[in-house]
């Protein structure tokens, strides 16, 4: 095939007198080389197509028109997850995207199943995934502090960081970057109920790096600790000089814990 294809390339190379070619062109390399170009090309487009097909689906996400949000969102989920006549897509990047995507949609509804891919008994085994779906959640628009769906992500949310774990005591989530995407979720959803969660997790972290029976822990459980409390300094509103003032006031990070706790019980419902 690839010297049919050769010859016909061939044919169409100028023919130029030899004293006019500013190149001398020696027909026979070119075609013994040639196959190995269109090898490349052809390896190249194959291994763009993944790339074109994931940009396509976040330009669709981000470009739908309100009349479109419903269709594109079956579509999201469908990738995401699955459904009822097709699997998930196999690509863990365009699962990725199909979770981003709902997040810049940003419907509530659609909690169900970002959480299902992110810590449902069939979660997503694909970090990046799991990331992305932790992300999203903190994108979208629920109706209000009481809004079910708000307050089932933000327990969720809270019990995957720090709480859920084996009969062996490890997490059942241990990549740092989606427990701390799942963290800034809870940031970015904000309210007393979240700040309340996030305290909750700097206990139990705290407590884990404290004791001597806590053989799960690591150094991004500190780097996890110092976010919470970065998290409760924007939701309080404390300035961060004054919470940093309390935190080196005592050699007990315990009781700039419990200093945080009495923040929170002043930020309103």
């Amino acid at each position: 095939m690839f010297t049919r294809l050769s010859a016909t390339m061939i044919h169409f190379l100028p023919a130029l007198p030899i004293d006019h070619c500013p190149i001398n062109v020696n027909h026979r390399a070119i075609m013994r080389i040639l196959p190995f170009i269109l090898l490349a090309l052809l390896f190249t487009a194959c291994m763009n197509a993944p790339e074109i097909e994931r940009d396509n689906l976040r330009r669709g996400a981000r470009d739908a028109e309100p009349e479109q949000h419903e269709a594109k969102r079956a579509e999201l989920r469908t990738v995401l997850g699955g459904g009822a006549d097709s699997p998930r897509d196999a690509d863990p990047h365009l699962r990725a995207t199909a979770a981003q995507g709902l997040g810049m949609l940003g419907y509530a509804d659609d909690y169900e199943a970002l959480l299902d891919a992110l810590l449902g008994p069939l979660a997503d085994e694909n970090m990046l995934v799991r990331m992305e779906c932790a992300i999203a959640l903190g994108k979208l628009a629920y109706s209000g502090r009481t809004d079910e769906r708000r307050l089932e992500v933000i327990l969720q949310l809270r019990r995957r960081v720090a709480f859920e774990r084996d009969d062996n005591g490890r997490l059942f989530e241990t990549e740092f970057l989606v427990r701390s995407a799942m963290l800034n979720s809870l940031i970015a959803i904000g309210g007393r109920d979240s700040a309340a969660a996030i305290h909750d997790i700097a206990s139990r972290i705290h407590s884990d790096l404290e004791s001597t029976e806590a053989v799960f822990t690591s150094a991004s459980d500190r780097g996890l600790l110092d976010r919470c409390f970065q998290g409760l300094a924007a939701l309080t509103g404390v300035p961060l000089r004054e919470a940093a003032d309390n935190r080196f006031a005592s050699d007990d990070l315990t009781d700039h814990i419990d200093w945080w706790a009495s923040r929170i019980s002043e930020m309103p419902e």
